[in-house]
This record gives structure tokens, sequence and C-alpha cells, in this order.
């Protein structure tokens, strides 16, 4: 089950298919699929779309390395958010007086679970999402504040609808094949010592994220498939790509981007400066979202400025607002007859704070990756 194996059956689909060439949209691990996929066939390819890029180099076990601190970063924002809306959800005037709630929350639930399913490993779960994903911000906020400030049955409810919202049910069989590619693109480390070693190096100032990690890599210590080695990737054969990323995004950070500009030569890279949400595109954003249609319908890319970082400049979508300060703003705002008034509903319908069949987290089902 390793990429190579999932490369090579794409073009045989493609071969299936009658076709010369595939256009190929890729998200996440899907970027590394296609970076493999144009390594081993350059010429089938006529036009690539890559966002969020995995960094080749640290196939798997560094990657992951890199994850945790990247999503401690992260998390950090989400708190330094909360802090600024602290008259709404009451969890702290600041981000360290935030993280202080949310790992006392934590070390409270190793003990006494919410409603015997949300424990501290759990919690911790159901907290990636705002650490991937904006859109997460205000719904989960509402779970994290109802939960410590009331503790009452709705407020279980709702927690628990957070946590399995991650990692719900019927997620096995997605566990077990992502552990499938994983174990088997790279031999990992064997020796525990080893990721003992790395891993409570980078829990000294990144704790949130960093054992949950490495659990759930550990079977790769001992995965009885043989691993084989990856692929040397080269995208110097694929005519055009177009890489897209957010440059905070943590699941996969950002200078895999950079390491894949360099690898494609003939790829320019989209950059969102200072936006946090991972493989989000096409996301309503008509910057970034033109320039998708563009090289899709034509074949046209942005111009690459080998003297710069990245290539396009595209504002990352805006930071939510709560509900409750942002039509405080905005009545203030009409009430001043400003013409930003609009601009602030507008930030109303945020992606993920409407329509809630998740108890009252607002979410849809079908949002969830």
């Amino acid at each position: 089950m390793t990429t190579v194996d999932s490369a090579k059956d794409m073009d045989s689909i493609r071969q299936a298919l009658g076709q010369p060439q595939i256009t190929y949209y890729g998200y996440s691990y899907g970027t590394y699929l296609g970076q493999v996929y144009g390594t081993l066939f350059p010429s089938h390819v006529r036009r690539m779309i890559l966002d969020s890029n995995v960094d080749p180099r640290g196939v798997w076990y560094q990657d992951n390395l890199d994850q945790d601190v990247a999503f401690n970063r992260n998390i950090n924002i989400w708190f330094g958010w909360l802090a600024k809306y602290n008259s709404t959800y009451h969890l702290g005037a600041s981000e360290q007086a935030v993280a202080r709630t949310f790992y006392a929350t934590e070390a409270q639930l190793a003990f006494h679970p919410a409603g015997g399913v949300v424990g501290a490993d759990e919690w911790n779960d159901a907290f990636q999402l705002p650490a991937y994903y904006q859109q997460y911000y205000v719904p989960w906020a509402q779970a994290f504040s109802d939960w410590v400030n009331h503790h009452d049955a709705a407020a279980t409810t709702e927690l628990i609808g957070a946590y399995q919202a991650a990692d719900g049910p019927g997620n096995d069989n997605s566990f077990a094949v992502y552990l499938g590619v994983q174990c088997t693109d790279q031999q990992w480390p064997t020796n525990w010592g080893t990721w003992s070693r790395d891993n409570w190096r980078i829990f000294s100032f990144a704790p949130f994220l960093t054992w949950d990690n490495a659990w759930f890599n550990a079977p790769c210590i001992y995965w009885p498939a043989p691993a084989s080695r990856p692929v040397n990737i080269n995208g110097r054969g694929v005519s055009s790509t177009l890489l897209i990323d957010e440059t905070l995004d943590a699941a996969t950070p950002f200078p895999g981007s950079l390491e894949v500009r360099k690898l494609f030569p003939n790829s320019v890279l989209l950059a969102e400066p200072g936006g946090t949400t991972h493989a989000e595109t096409p996301d309503g954003d008509l910057c970034v979202d033109g320039t998708i249609a563009n090289y899709l319908a034509t074949g046209a890319l942005p111009a690459r400025d080998n003297r710069a970082e990245w290539d396009k400049t595209c504002p990352p979508p805006p930071v939510p607002v709560p509900q409750t300060a942002t039509a405080s703003a905005a009545l203030a705002a009409s009430a001043r007859g400003s013409a930003r008034s609009a601009h602030l509903r507008s930030r109303l319908n945020t992606p993920g704070q409407t329509a809630a069949p998740l108890a009252r987290l607002g979410l849809p089902a079908a949002e969830i990756r």
C-alpha cells in the first residue's frame, strides 16, 4: 500500500480511460501522491494543482515531528483569539491564561471523563480541529466555553459531539489505511528509545499534539510488512504545476511547499501569508479561486519569480468573528453610518457557523475531513 503503488494504480486508471494525460488536484497527503506520480510519470501530467504540500524530505517520521511544532503554534493562535473574545467565552484574558484553562481541563478529564466518553486524549483529539481549520474557531470555542463554565448535561453532549466530529465511529478503516501507507513508504525507527527521546524533546516546548501524534503512529515501530524506500522526488519533467499553501498551515508546514517549488521548476507557488487553515481550496476567495479556475481552463500560470520565496500572494480568508461580537460591531457601525458595517455583517456567515446537525456545534458532518 505504498504511495508508489497508488501512483501506479492511478496511471493504470489513466490507461484504462484511454487518456494520454491527466489533470491532477491533490490536497495534503494527496500532494505527496502527486509529487510521486509526477516523478514517475511526468509526461502523463497535463496540469497539476497541489494544495498544502507534504515535505518529501521528511517522509514520514520527521514530517510528523515537524507537525507537532506547527500544531502547537496554531493552537496557541486560537488561544489568543479566544482571549480576544474573553467577554464572550470567559476562558481567560490572555493566550497564556486560556492555555492554562485548556490544559487544566485536560488534566481533570483524565480522571473524570465527560459523560464517561471524553477523557484527556479525546479532549485533545477534539480540539485539533481549530488548529487545522479556522472555520472551527467559533463552534469549538462554544464547546470549550460551555464545558468549562457550565459542566451541565447540554455541555457534556456538546463536548461529546465535538469529539465524535473529530474522531468518531467509522474512522477505524481510515486509520488502518493511513498506517498501511505510512508504515511501508519508508522504514520508521524501530527503537522505542529514539521515539521517546525525540518526542520528550519536542513535548518540552510543544505539548499540544506531540504525544498524541507519537501514539497515533507508534504501530509503525512494529509493522509486519516490509518497508520500501521513498522516491527521490524530481518534478523537472512536469510541464506546469500550481502550488497553494497558507503560510501557517500546521498539518503540512509551509517549508514543504517551498521545497516542492524547488523540485518542480515549472511550478508557481501561490501563498496566503498568515493563514492557518489546511488544504481548503477552493474556499470562496476570488484571488485564489480565480487563479485555480484560470489555470484549469487555459493552462496559464502566474509568472514565476525566482528571486522571491513564492510567486503570487493572495490574502487568507478573514479570521472568524463570534456572531455576538460581530452583530454588536455591525450595529454600532450602522448607528454611526459607517460604510464598514456591511463588511462586518458579511462575516456573520463564516463557513461552519450555521446549520447544526451536531448538537450546538453548527457543523454538518459533510464538512468534517
